[in-house]
Order: structure tokens, then C-alpha cells, then sequence
């Protein structure tokens, strides 16, 4: 048994002997005499201390030890179970690090021994992995294209919080190429709520074959989405394989997506949608103008915004490719799809499935903030486990309030006993 607030049971000690001292120590009334002429001496009863030599109602007091052994003993916190020993370690595998699966093989071999080791292969999801043959299987396997390295931290403090209990050392590691891509605005949050540091393993980012830029737009008549596109592949700024469906969505429209192309759905307005001048964002574009309103769906990743948050545009996975649902419309007139900001917002929109891809490696201060231990006035808080509710302690209290009862009772009867005797 281990005890999150051992001093309390010396405190409890050191009160149960104060408590045998004073018992020593005992009011006895003296023998009663009565004088004929006792007219001038006053009307009071008689008292004087006087240490026993033979100790009295021994069961009162230990009644009152236990009381506060008891109330001690809850309050040290106790615990049934030892003290967890041994060393454990969390590996989180990015999927898009595996560049080379020999070196990958050889950076998970090279870290350090534990009595437990656990994988995670994390992309936009996290996976355990059974061994490290498993771990180099589903990381070069199923890639969706983007990787976070929140999620892959987070399951990672996860995991090793919930090792915390078993082990009494768990570390960290990290494997990923660390670009720039991966992180995002919660990655330092995530990583504040881990108060040790955290070994970062480096990879080669694997070659990427160019993709091909190719952007269909299937519509019919004049359309000023079609010439927006048009002009924003014209400028260079199209970047994919994607085609734009203007009109109904044929069968082999989705056919044509999962072989790991785009599929735009943008749908023309219709006489009823509303309109208004309004601001949309999608990654690194925004555009404000006179926009018309129509369905983006309630199921996907969010690709577009409009200022108030609400979606603009969606994206849900088919196949290795994706389907894009926008929920706007321009109007017929206006020069707003010849502007820039059109351009930049259409360019992310026909874009490849998951979005822009960041190229290039974070900076070696990120890493190294990265890796060491967050200070004291940034780390984030995190449950304490020696708040969590304890039930031998709470039985302890119980005992000692039950006993509290007893002695009350037990003292009452002492007292009338004592009344009895004196009369």
C-alpha cells in the first residue's frame, strides 16, 4: 500500500498520543462530607485534577484514536496498488515519412529499448501498429495526401498518459519529415500538455511525381465560373487534375475521381437562392463580392467559409480521389470572376484533393522548441491523478465519522456514570 500524503499519518499519530496524555489526566470529584455548620462555605461543586494511576474507560479512548487514525489514514490518500516500475515508449509514425522504407526501419530500430513500445502511424487519423514489420505496412499504405502533426502528437500524450499508470518512465518519439505542411496553429498546444521532452527523429521526404495539371469544366452555354477558371489556368495558378461539373453529375464523373482526381460539383443558382455581398476564405484566398447562395452539404471537410464560419464549400473522400461540393454561385454580370482575389479563391477550390500542399522543412528552432520541455509558465494543465476519487480513503472518512457517533454516545453514558458515583 503507497500513500499520496504520507505526513498526514504522522500528524494523526502525534494527535492519538496527545490524546492518550490528556486521558491520564482525569476531573475526579472528591468524597462528599457534610458539616453541621457549613452555612458559610459556598455553594459550588468541587473540583481538582488528579493524575490516575489506573487508567479509566479504556474503550472511550480508544474510540477517540481511532477516530483520528482513521480521519489521518483517509486523508494520506491511501493506495492498494505499488508503485509502477519499468520504462515505456510511444512512437508516432507519419505515414508521408516513409521515403525510404529501409531508413524508416532502421530509425525505429535505433531508438531506445523499453520493457513496452508502442506505434502509432498517424496522417489525418491515427493507427496503432502491432510491431515495427506493421508500422512500415501502414505507413506505406492508404496515404490520404495530408498528414497533422497534431493528430499524431495527440495520440501519442495520449497514450502515454494512459502508460503512466503502469510504467514508471514513459517517453516520446516522433518520426515524421517535419514539413511545413503538418503543422497547424494546435500543434504547440497539444505539445504544451506534455511536461517532458520529446525525441524528434527527422526522415527524407519522399519524391513526389508531379501532378498533372488538367482541369475540365463541363457546362453548357456562357457561364461565368467557366471563364474564371479559364483565366485563373491561364495565369498559372491551377495546379491539379480536376474536373468541374456545372450541370448534373454523371455516373462516370465519380468513376473518373477515385483514381486520385478531384471531381468539382458547382452548381448553378437557381431563380429563388438569395444573394448578397459576402466574404469567402479558403486557405490562403479570399474573395469578397456579390455571391448567390446554394447547397454545400452537411457531411465533409470543410475546404471554403463564408466571414461567418458557416461552410462554402466541402469535401468528402472517394476512392484515393475526393468530390468537392461548392455552395455558391456568381451572378451572370460583374466583373468579380476577372478579379484577383476570384482567381486565388478559384485556384484553391478546382485544387487537388486535401489541399495546398506546404513544401519545405520547418525551421530548426520549431524543432528544437519542438523537442524540449515546455516551461514552466506555458505548460498546459493536465488532469491530477492524485485528485482522482479514492475509495479506501472515502471508506476511511466514513469509518472515522461512524466512530465519531459511537464515542458521543459512549461519552454520554461516562458522563451519567459518573453522576451516579458522586451522588
Amino acid at each position: 500500500m503507497n500513500f499520496v500524503a504520507p505526513a498526514w499519518i504522522g500528524l494523526a499519530a502525534g494527535a492519538s498520543l496527545a490524546v492518550v496524555a490528556i486521558h491520564l489526566i482525569a476531573w475526579r470529584l472528591p468524597r462528599v462530607v457534610v458539616f453541621p455548620t457549613a452555612r458559610f462555605v459556598p455553594d459550588e461543586p468541587a473540583r481538582r485534577a488528579a493524575r490516575t494511576v489506573r487508567p479509566s474507560d479504556l474503550g472511550l479512548l480508544a474510540l477517540r484514536v481511532g477516530i483520528i487514525m482513521a480521519g489521518g489514514l483517509a486523508l494520506a490518500r491511501p493506495g492498494l496498488d505499488a508503485k509502477p516500475g519499468g520504462t515505456a515508449l510511444v512512437i508516432a509514425v507519419e505515414r508521408s515519412s516513409v521515403g525510404d522504407t529501409t531508413a524508416l526501419r532502421d530509425s525505429l530500430r535505433a531508438l531506445p529499448a523499453a520493457e513496452r513500445t508502442t506505434i502509432i502511424v498517424f496522417d489525418t487519423v491515427a493507427t496503432g501498429a502491432s510491431d515495427i514489420e506493421d508500422a512500415l505496412r501502414l505507413a506505406s499504405s492508404g496515404f490520404s495526401g495530408n498528414a497533422s502533426f497534431t493528430t499524431g502528437l495527440l495520440a501519442a500524450v495520449r497514450e502515454a498518459r494512459r502508460l503512466e499508470g503502469d510504467y514508471k518512465s514513459v517517453s516520446i518519439a516522433l518520426v515524421s519529415t517535419l514539413s511545413r505542411g503538418v503543422f497547424d496553429r494546435a500543434t504547440q498546444a497539444v505539445r504544451d500538455t506534455w511536461n517532458d521532452s520529446i525525441r524528434v527523429v527527422r526522415m527524407p521526404m519522399a519524391a513526389r511525381t508531379p501532378e498533372p495539371v488538367q482541369v475540365e469544366v463541363r457546362v453548357t452555354g456562357d457561364d461565368p465560373v467557366a471563364a474564371a477558371i479559364r483565366l485563373a489556368d491561364s495565369h498559372g495558378l491551377l495546379r491539379a487534375a480536376t474536373r468541374v461539373v456545372r450541370d448534373n453529375v454523371m455516373p462516370d464523373d465519380r468513376t473518373w475521381a477515385t483514381g486520385g482526381r478531384a471531381l468539382v460539383v458547382w452548381p448553378r443558382a437557381n431563380t429563388n437562392d438569395s444573394g448578397r455581398v459576402d466574404g469567402i476564405h479558403a486557405a490562403g484566398a479570399t474573395a469578397i463580392g456579390h455571391f448567390i447562395y446554394t447547397e454545400a452539404g452537411d457531411s465533409g471537410r470543410v475546404v471554403a467559409r463564408w466571414v461567418n464560419g458557416d461552410a462554402a464549400a466541402r469535401e468528402i473522400a472517394l476512392g484515393s480521389g475526393c468530390v468537392r461540393t461548392i455552395g455558391f454561385d456568381v451572378p451572370d454580370v460583374g466583373d468579380l470572376v476577372l478579379s484577383p482575389s476570384f482567381q486565388r479563391l478559384v485556384s484553391e477550390l478546382v485544387g487537388p484533393c486535401g489541399g495546398r500542399r506546404v513544401d519545405g522543412v520547418v525551421a530548426d528552432s520549431v524543432i528544437a522548441a519542438l523537442a524540449a520541455p515546455p516551461s514552466l509558465s506555458v505548460r498546459a494543465s493536465v488532469p491530477d491523478e492524485s485528485r482522482a476519487p479514492n475509495r479506501l480513503a472515502a471508506a476511511l472518512m466514513t469509518l472515522a465519522i461512524l466512530l465519531g457517533i459511537v464515542e458521543m454516545v459512549a461519552r454520554r453514558r461516562v458522563v451519567w456514570r459518573s453522576a451516579e458515583l458522586s451522588a
